[in-house]
């Protein structure tokens, strides 16, 4: 997401999307990373909320200063940024459609706002309803999500517009606790590999691959994953898994309960609390098509911590087939 950080230093950014989609983590984020003095304009949240939500998205609350404006006033907050705005490095405006009304939003946008971006960055923060400000603001962000078939939220971000770049790509991101947005690169790099000769799964190929282990039979299944299994860190995928009732210590299983537990097992394995050479996970059959593509997306960038990504599956032949253009091996049990 390195092209939303750099459009969001100049002119007038505009982040719009559903509650709860993150607008207000991300905009606190760049927001950190544009100025170090920001003036806060919420019509939304009071003080105390937004500091904690800085110190969740890894800003610093020092950074801002903020102001809750109710919307009873909301026709003096144009002029209370004209008249402060030059005591500041940039401002954030949460929501702009909580300082003005639909038939002034616009004349407040361009007047006002637009022409203090052309001198500092200006932040804005808008719901879907908003058909006119992308077409004033000098970039536009979209952040949504939706729930998927196991009933995991997704969010996505994607750079819409920008007078500076080319629209960007779709990213899939998480809000981590202290550590502020992670996301997920739509070409993850793996890291350099070898060809090796593995005994234990009985393939040779280049570390830093995919493999699928499948059998008709769990016993199978089970049989070749003993081998690996001191080495490994099983990740479990919806209610049922291949690897069920396999021995392995606490420690070694990891449960995806929601999509944001995919971006913890992530910096778990980033930052070394995680170590293995083969990830090995099950339950992707338990995954609408539609929807595996995203999970492989994740799971696909812990190969630059791990030698092996391993997706095991058991059941009829042709049912566990449907995995095989995930991976670059396939290994019968």
């Amino acid at each position: 997401m390195l092209e939303i950080a750099d459009v969001a230093r100049r002119g007038m950014t505009l982040i719009y999307g559903p509650p709860g989609s993150g607008k207000t983590s991300l905009a606190l984020r760049l927001a950190s990373r544009v100025a170090d003095k920001i003036l806060w304009i919420s019509t939304t949240e009071g003080p105390d909320m937004l500091r904690e939500a800085a110190r969740r998205a890894g800003a610093d609350p020092g950074q801002f200063d903020f102001y809750d404006f109710p919307r009873a006033f909301r026709q003096d907050i144009a002029k209370y940024i004209l008249d402060h705005i030059p005591n500041y490095g940039a401002a954030v405006v949460d929501s702009v459609t909580g300082m003005t009304t639909k038939q002034t939003i616009d004349v407040v946008t361009h007047s006002v706002l637009y022409q203090i971006a052309k001198e500092k960055p200006i932040i804005l923060i808008a719901e879907e309803e908003t058909p006119s400000v992308p077409y004033i603001a000098d970039h536009v962000i979209h952040v949504w999500y939706r729930k998927n078939s196991l009933g995991h939220y997704i969010r996505y971000i994607q750079l819409e517009k920008s007078r500076l770049k080319p629209p960007g790509p779709r990213y899939i991101f998480e809000i981590m606790e202290g550590k502020g947005l992670m996301y997920v690169h739509p070409a993850p790099s793996r890291g350099p590999v070898q060809l090796v000769e593995d005994d234990k799964l009985g393939v040779t190929m280049l570390t830093k691959s995919v493999i699928c282990v499948h059998a008709e039979r769990t016993k199978k299944l089970m049989e070749k994953l003993t081998k690996i299994k001191d080495e490994a860190i099983f990740v479990k995928i919806g209610h049922w898994t291949s690897f069920h009732g396999l021995d392995v210590e606490e420690h070694q299983m990891y449960i995806v309960k929601t999509f944001h537990d995919l971006f913890k097992l992530y910096d778990d394995l980033a930052t070394g609390r995680l170590k293995a050479k083969y990830l090995v996970v099950g339950g992707l059959l338990n995954v609408h098509e539609e929807d595996k593509p995203e999970y492989i997306y994740v799971l696909y960038s812990t190969l630059s911590f791990v030698e092996f990504l391993v997706f095991v599956v058991a059941g009829p032949l042709e049912e566990t087939r449907r995995m095989e253009k995930y991976c670059e091996e396939v290994v019968t049990a």
